[in-house]
C-alpha cells in the first residue's frame, strides 16, 4: 500500500491603504508596493494598475510559471518565452464579469524538440495552472511555437 500524499496549504497576504480619490497603495511583505486604482472606464485614474489588469495578469503569469515548471521537469530546451493576454469583461446577468481570458505565448525552443512535444507540455501546464483552475472565466491558451 502506497503512503498517502499530504498536500500543504498556503496563505498569501496583502494590505491596501487608500491614498486619495480612487487610488490606493497595495503592498505585501517585502515586495514593492503598487499604486492601484479602478480603471478609467469606472472613474478610476489612468495609468495605474487595476484589479482587472491584475486578474488577467495573474492568469498570464501562472501560465508562464506553470509551463516553466513542467518544461523544466521535461528538460525542454527553452530559448525564450514571452506572452500577451486579453481579458474580456462583459455585462452578464445584471453585472460585469470576466467571461474569457486568452493567453498568447510565443515559446522558442531548440530543434531537438518537436512542436507537438511543446504543445503537449503547454496543455499539461495549462491544465495544472492553479489560477486558471480557480477562475470562473474561461481561460484559453493559444501558443506560437518557434523551433531554432
Amino acid at each position: 500500500m502506497e503512503p498517502t500524499k499530504r498536500y500543504k496549504t498556503f496563505t498569501y497576504n496583502t494590505s491596501l491603504k487608500w491614498q486619495q480619490a480612487r487610488q490606493g497603495k497595495l503592498s505585501s511583505d517585502i515586495k514593492p508596493s503598487l499604486d492601484v486604482s479602478s480603471p478609467p472606464e469606472f472613474k478610476g485614474i489612468p495609468g495605474m494598475w487595476t484589479p482587472e489588469d491584475m486578474f488577467v495578469a495573474s492568469a498570464e503569469i501562472c501560465a508562464m510559471s506553470t509551463f516553466l515548471s513542467f518544461g523544466g521537469r521535461r528538460n525542454i530546451p527553452l530559448v525564450s518565452y514571452k506572452s500577451s493576454a486579453e481579458g474580456v469583461l462583459e455585462f452578464v446577468d445584471g453585472k460585469y464579469r470576466f467571461t474569457k481570458i486568452r493567453i498568447l505565448p510565443e515559446i522558442t525552443v531548440g530543434k531537438e524538440w518537436t512542436r507537438e512535444q511543446v504543445e503537449e507540455a503547454v496543455r499539461e501546464a495549462h491544465g495544472n495552472c492553479l489560477i486558471a483552475n480557480s477562475m470562473k472565466a474561461g481561460v484559453e491558451i493559444d501558443p506560437t511555437i518557434v523551433l531554432v
